[in-house]
C-alpha cells in the first residue's frame, strides 16, 4: 500500500513537473505572440504604403493606418466596405468597379496606375492586387497594396522632357553647324573673289577702292563671326573670365552710340537714334567688363537697327534703388511675337525665325548676350509687341570702385 502511494506521489509530481514547464512554455510562446503582434503594428503602422486585406469578394477585412495619407476617414470606418467603393468615393481616377471586381477573380497579381487631386496638387498612385495564400477551408483573398508614386511619376516626366530637350539641342545643333558653314563660306567667297578680280583685272582708282571696302566689310563679318563662336565656346565650357574695371560710362555710350550712327549711315536708314544719360559726365564712373558691356549693348543696338526700318531707337541707363543700374534699348521696329520672348534668348535659335520677313544674321548675339549679363550679375528681358516695336532691359550691379 505505501509502495502504491509512492508511486501515485511520483506520477504526480512527474505531472505536475511537466505541467510547470508546459505552462511556462506556453506563457513563453503567448509573449512571443504577444511582442511579435506589437513588432508587425508597429511596421505596419510606419510604412507609408496602404495595406488592406479583402475576401473574395473584395470587402475590406483589415486596413493599415496609413489610410490616413489617401482616405478622408479614419481607418476602422472603411471595414466591411467594397474597396471598389472606397476608391471611388476617395477620388481616385481611372478605377472603374467593373474592371476591378474582374480583377479580383482571376487571383493573379495586378497593377492598376491611378491618380487624385489634393489641393489642385496630382497625387499618383500604384495599386497592386496580390491574391492571398489559398486556404484548404478558407475562401480565397486579395491583398491590395496603394503607394504613392508621385516623385517616381515626376522624375520620369523630366527624364521624357530632357531627353526630347537633347534631342532638339542636336537638332539645332546641326541646323547651327549647317547655317555657320553658310555664313562663314558667304563672306570668304566674297573676299577671295573680290581680291582675284583686283590681282588679275586693269581697275580704276575708283573701282579699286569700291571692292577694297567690299573686301574690309566681308573681313569684318567673317571676324565678328569667328568672335561670336569663340565666345559661345567660352561659355558652354565655362572659360569666359569677367574682367572688370573702373571708367567712365557716359563717354562709353557716346562711343557706341557714334558706331551704331556709322552703322546707321552703311544701311541708309533714317531713324533717329537717342541717348539718355542720367549721371553727369565728372559723376558717370562705374565699375564692369567695359568690353563686354560694349558687346551687349552693341548686340542690342544692332538687333533694335535690322528690325526697324523707320522711327527710333533709343537707349541709355538709370540708377536703381537697389544698387543696380537699368540700361535699355528701346525700338519702334516689327517687335517680338510673346510666344518667343524667351526663344530669342536661346543658343541655336534664329531671331530672324520669329518675324515674318528674312533678316540677315547668324541669330548669336542675344544668346551670348543673356550670358554675359549672367556672368556679369544681372539679368535680361525683353517687353514687346508685334507691330509695337521691342525693349530689351537688363541689369548690372553698381560695385564700388
Amino acid at each position: 500500500m505505501l509502495a502504491a502511494c509512492k508511486i501515485a506521489v511520483g506520477i504526480f509530481l512527474i505531472m505536475a513537473i511537466f505541467w510547470l514547464i508546459y505552462a511556462w512554455f506556453q506563457k513563453t510562446r503567448r509573449r512571443q505572440l504577444r511582442d511579435e503582434i506589437l513588432e508587425w503594428k508597429y511596421l505596419l503602422g510606419n510604412i507609408p504604403d496602404l495595406i488592406m486585406k479583402l475576401d473574395e469578394k473584395g470587402i475590406i477585412q483589415y486596413i493599415s493606418p496609413a489610410a490616413l495619407l489617401y482616405f478622408k476617414k479614419i481607418p476602422d470606418e472603411y471595414l466591411g466596405l467594397p474597396i471598389e467603393k472606397v476608391l471611388i468615393s476617395e477620388g481616385f481616377q481611372q478605377i472603374e468597379k467593373s474592371s476591378l471586381h474582374a480583377l479580383l477573380k482571376e487571383r493573379q497579381a495586378q497593377i492598376i496606375e491611378s491618380y487624385m487631386i489634393n489641393d489642385e496638387k496630382r497625387k499618383h498612385l500604384e495599386i497592386r492586387l496580390i491574391p492571398g495564400p489559398p486556404g484548404q477551408n478558407s475562401p480565397s483573398r486579395h491583398i491590395c497594396l496603394i503607394r504613392d508614386i508621385t516623385k517616381r511619376k515626376e522624375s520620369e516626366i523630366k527624364l521624357v522632357q530632357a531627353k526630347l530637350k537633347a534631342q532638339e539641342s542636336d537638332r539645332l545643333k546641326s541646323a547651327f553647324l549647317a547655317n555657320m558653314s553658310h555664313e562663314i563660306r558667304t563672306p570668304l567667297n566674297a573676299i577671295i573673289g573680290f581680291t582675284q578680280i583686283i590681282m588679275e583685272e586693269e581697275l580704276t582708282e575708283e573701282e579699286k577702292s569700291r571692292y577694297s571696302t567690299y573686301i574690309y566689310q566681308n573681313s569684318n563679318q567673317l571676324i565678328n563671326l569667328i568672335t561670336d563662336i569663340i565666345d559661345i565656346s567660352k561659355l558652354e565650357s565655362n572659360q569666359l573670365k569677367i574682367k572688370d574695371s573702373t571708367f567712365n560710362l557716359n563717354q562709353e555710350l557716346d562711343e557706341i552710340k557714334e558706331i551704331i550712327e556709322n552703322e546707321k549711315k552703311k544701311k541708309k536708314k533714317h531713324i533717329s537714334l537717342m541717348l539718355d544719360k542720367e549721371w553727369k559726365d565728372d559723376q558717370a564712373e562705374f565699375t564692369t567688363d567695359p568690353y563686354r558691356l560694349r558687346q551687349i549693348l552693341i548686340n542690342l543696338l544692332v538687333n533694335a537697327l535690322k528690325f526697324t526700318s523707320k522711327g527710333f531707337i533709343h537707349f541709355g541707363y538709370k540708377s536703381l534703388e537697389d544698387d543696380k543700374v537699368l540700361f535699355w534699348v528701346k525700338d519702334s521696329g516689327v517687335g517680338i511675337d510673346p510666344s518667343k520672348k524667351e526663344e530669342v534668348f536661346m543658343y541655336f535659335r534664329q531671331l530672324e525665325n520669329t518675324f515674318d520677313k528674312p533678316v540677315a544674321g547668324t541669330g548669336l548675339g542675344l544668346a551670348i548676350s543673356r550670358n554675359l549679363v549672367n556672368l556679369m550679375g544681372g539679368t535680361i528681358w525683353v517687353e514687346s509687341e508685334p507691330g509695337k516695336g521691342a525693349t530689351f532691359y537688363f541689369t548690372l550691379p553698381r560695385k564700388k570702385s
